[in-house]
């Protein structure tokens, strides 16, 4: 979903699959490229989630490499440990002590395409880390992530959680503070160029005849407003 002023810069979509799809936006010095994913969850089967990473970074590898930013987001079922020598990929801002298989997957992923896992980057409170409810109590998880290439990681400048706004589901809404700008596009009518069909010149005898008399007497028009 976005506004109407977004959409004018909108120059590609395209869903892989049913849990992976990419948009593509013209930015003001480069466009910016856009992935969301939904990973499965920690239950499913191990060729699973390997199908859904390969499928990922092929995703990755089609983008144009003069393309500004690469953000993928969405619910990676993911919980990111504090540890420190998770810090060239991820930072300390986590509610989580350690990580899990789906963790890890991230996390080797994170590395292999130097990518930033960015919500782990920003100091906020406590409920704000909190992405997922956890069905019958209270308990958070932190599961949905945001990446960026090392390159661009600084264009990110803040993702949290939003516990605001309703949309009826047991994920909180994640915000993305991302400092590049869209370039503003405004629609220009083309007019209407009319085709001159100079075949019938080549072709139609009577057609050609036609077009010299029109022509000879416009000369002798020009002619005799000269003399005058």
């Amino acid at each position: 979903m976005m506004n109407k002023t977004m959409k004018r810069s909108l120059l590609d979509f395209e869903p892989q699959n049913n849990r992976i799809c990419k948009i593509r936006l013209k930015g003001r010095s480069r466009n910016i490229t856009v992935i969301s994913a939904y990973a499965p969850t920690n239950d499913k089967d191990g060729q699973e989630k390997e199908k859904f990473y390969e499928n990922l970074e092929e995703v990755c590898n089609r983008i144009p490499r003069h393309d500004m930013i690469i953000i993928i987001m969405g619910d990676f079922n993911a919980k990111i440990g504090n540890k420190e020598y998770l810090q060239p990929v991820a930072g300390p801002h986590t509610i989580h002590d350690f990580s899990k298989e789906n963790g890890n997957m991230l996390i080797n992923f994170a590395i292999r395409n130097r990518l930033i896992i960015k919500c782990t980057m920003f100091p906020h409170k406590h409920i704000h880390f909190g992405i997922w409810r956890i069905p019958g109590c209270n308990e958070v998880n932190q599961i949905d992530h945001v990446l960026a290439p090392s390159r661009h990681s600084s264009s990110v400048i803040d993702v949290r959680s939003c516990r605001g706004p309703n949309c009826d589901s047991d994920h909180y809404l994640v915000k993305i503070k991302v400092s590049e700008r869209i370039a503003i596009l405004q629609k220009i009518p083309r007019r209407k160029t009319r085709r001159w069909e100079v075949e019938k010149l080549h072709k139609i005898t009577a057609q050609r005849n036609k077009y010299q008399k029109i022509l000879d007497l416009k000369l002798k028009q020009k002619r005799k407003e000269k003399k005058k």
